[in-house]
């Protein structure tokens, strides 16, 4: 599942996260088209973690793959697998 995915399973339009998004002014809102170009590239962490914080999850909930838990890194594309620490 990739990050545009994961904001409409959340019930987002990239327009809503874009609109929430802060801006290089700091202030609110960026344009959808810079929202498309930061998921389809190589986003920032602090991105990842604004995208993540608007839509209420958590970052590695964002670029988890919910069939196979794999995560794939933005920077390297790296897939890592999630597995669950037993007590």
């Amino acid at each position: 599942m990739n990050i545009k995915e994961q904001i409409q399973r959340r019930g987002f339009t990239i327009s809503q996260v874009a609109a929430l998004m802060t801006n290089k002014k700091g202030e609110k809102g960026i344009t959808q088209s810079s929202l498309s170009q930061i998921i389809n590239g190589n986003p920032s962490l602090d991105k990842l973690k604004e995208i993540a914080s608007i839509i209420g999850i958590s970052v590695s909930e964002l670029l988890q793959d919910e069939t196979t838990n794999i995560i794939i890194c933005p920077n390297c594309g790296a897939k890592l697998e999630l597995k669950k620490v037993e007590d």
